[in-house]
């Protein structure tokens, strides 16, 4: 039976021979008794982005895609062709200035 975590231990992918990193996402074949790395969908989009980086350069890039995209984004609205920004807190970027956020 396979088993999708994260790495306890630090140790060597069955499959490809890359370096297991404590943390990182395997799939584990309790039947075998292996590890094999999981292709990480941030670090794929980076291999994506640029095919010439090396594996670690790809995981780090990989990092960072995936922390920047947990940031919060702020919503843009057009109302009658004006555009209106809300933050993090759900108020406009004229809060408390213009009332139209605190009905």
């Amino acid at each position: 039976m396979r088993h999708r975590l994260n790495a306890k231990f630090a140790g060597v992918c069955a499959r490809t021979g890359r370096p297991i990193k404590k943390g990182d996402p395997i799939t584990y074949d309790t039947r075998t008794r292996r590890a094999y790395l999981d292709a990480d969908p941030a670090t794929t989009l980076a291999h994506q982005l640029d095919p010439d980086l090396t594996p670690d350069e790809a995981h780090a890039a990989g990092v960072y895609l995936r922390q920047a995209a947990r940031r919060w984004v702020s919503d843009v609205y057009t109302v009658s062709g004006r555009e209106y920004y809300q933050n993090k807190a759900g108020r406009c970027i004229d809060a408390p200035c213009c009332g139209c956020c605190n009905s």
